[in-house]
């Protein structure tokens, strides 16, 4: 029997962005730490290891959400689990003894596994809330990564405060993987059947029709016949990328004391990021669901733009040469400009992603075509940063050209996005979708406003 406690929407979305931040949260960690937390020569390995990563990803997320509508959402976080405690153990093993074959695997097992966990993370979010609240709960779940994050990257900094190494020592990672592994007892115990799911009024979320996996993997078309998801697919792809820039250049300009200063701060300033644009996704005072998709998308675009357009600036007075990083402290001067940008970039990470993902959501009610969506965004963004890590593993293009490709990515993605919002986001969806139980309240509203129906929007 399950507690009535549990089967709360706002409960099982708390519970999946508490297994966000024990496991992605703390791979964000080791990430931004920038060389998988190894000398600054570990920044091609990191790089190759998770262009591989996200390869498999990309391919693996185009299906991954069909898995959670088959199987549910806890066998998908169970399985979503495991792949990360086998990529931070493949960084300690390289770190320790320079090979380069187990990072590899870890990035193939890591990519098959984490789209999984992500997918059924933006299957609780979008499904489970209300049109009121989806940034809200898209909000929450990015919240807590930074909290894990931050958590993990205070751990780092502790550590790696005395040390005269270059690389972080054992147990940095040994607690991350003892973190990490605490994640499946939180699935297997916490996370509940869509079906059991109700509402604080009664109602269930929405009609859940048996399909087989045939079935499944016929209803993925319905991706490519939805002209917002096609147009969404380049913001989709770039929504992540700030993470790589910061990790690379954190790696190859900073001692690893420094390195653990800047990562506190950077996944710090997400939930920073995250909390500040939730009030312009769900206020009711800024007006439609289509006005505070449009106020927000542009307000989050006049700060990218800003971001990459400082770190450009920042990147021209202090060129690098790859074979021979400065490795700079706190105490020299060209710090104090890249801390700052530390801070862009860090909510840039957050903003940029809740937004699309919100328009995502915003699409549909119902839970299995958002599913697909949230399966395919994932291994859209898997795209993005697959095609940028690649580009720093070659390392044919220099510092500035990878940062000004990123710009032109994001900025164009932002044109996109206005797109979608403006043509493609309804006031509401409620009334329009066969399967979807609309909550009691919004039922009464509705009611009101039409005499003695539902209005099509």
């Amino acid at each position: 029997m399950v507690s009535n406690c549990l089967r709360s929407p706002l409960v099982q979305n708390l519970l999946a962005s508490v297994i966000v931040c024990l496991l992605p949260g703390i791979y964000v960690a080791l990430t931004v730490l920038g060389a998988g937390g190894g000398p600054a020569n570990a920044t091609r390995m990191a790089n190759i290891s998770n262009s591989v990563l996200y390869a498999v990803y990309f391919v693996v997320g185009l299906f991954s959400g069909s898995v959670v509508t088959t199987i549910g959402p806890r066998n998908t976080f169970l399985f979503g689990s495991l792949g990360y405690p086998v990529f931070v153990g493949a960084m300690w093993y390289f770190s320790n003894t320079g090979h380069l074959w187990y990072p590899i695997f870890g990035g193939v097992v890591l990519g098959v596994t984490a789209v999984h966990l992500w997918t059924a993370a933006g299957f609780i979010a979008f499904s489970y809330a209300t049109e009121q609240k989806k940034g809200t709960y898209i909000s929450m779940q990015w919240g807590l990564l930074s909290v894990g994050s931050t958590i993990a990257s205070l751990v780092a900094f502790g550590i790696n405060y005395n040390e005269s190494v270059v690389k972080c020592p054992d147990s940095v990672y040994i607690v991350f993987i003892i973190l990490m592994c605490s994640a499946f007892l939180v699935a297997l115990f916490g996370i509940v059947k869509p079906s059991d799911v109700r509402r604080a009024d009664g109602t269930a979320i929405a009609h859940y029709p048996h399909k087989g996996w045939w079935e499944e993997l016929k209803a993925q078309r319905q991706i490519f016949m939805d002209w917002r998801m096609l147009v969404l697919i380049l913001p989709m792809f770039g929504s992540e990328i700030a993470i790589i820039i910061f990790s690379t250049l954190n790696s190859l300009y900073f001692d690893v004391r420094t390195r653990s200063l800047n990562s506190v701060m950077f996944v710090i300033m997400q939930a920073v990021g995250a909390l500040g644009i939730m009030p312009l996704l769900d206020s009711p005072k800024i007006g439609s669901r289509r006005t505070r998709g449009l106020v927000s998308t542009t307000t989050m675009g006049l700060f990218t733009i800003a971001t990459w357009i400082g770190l450009l600036v920042w990147l021209d007075k202090n060129p690098l040469d790859p074979l021979s990083p400065p490795l700079w402290g706190w105490d020299d001067g060209p710090f104090g400009g890249f801390f700052a940008l530390t801070l862009l970039l860090g909510i840039n990470m957050v903003i940029y992603q809740v937004v699309v993902q919100w328009i995502v959501a915003a699409l549909t009610n119902d839970p299995e075509t958002l599913a697909r969506y949230a399966g395919f965004a994932k291994g859209c963004l898997a795209g993005g940063l697959c095609a940028t890590f690649g580009t720093e593993a070659a390392g044919t293009l220099t510092q500035t050209h990878v940062t000004a490709f990123c710009f032109t990515l994001q900025g164009t993605g932002l044109l996109c996005m206005l797109i979608v919002c403006w043509f493609g986001v309804k006031n509401t969806n409620y009334g329009l979708e066969e399967g979807v139980i609309v909550p009691v309240t919004v039922e009464l509203d509705l009611k009101k406003g039409s005499g003695d129906s539902i209005p099509t929007p």
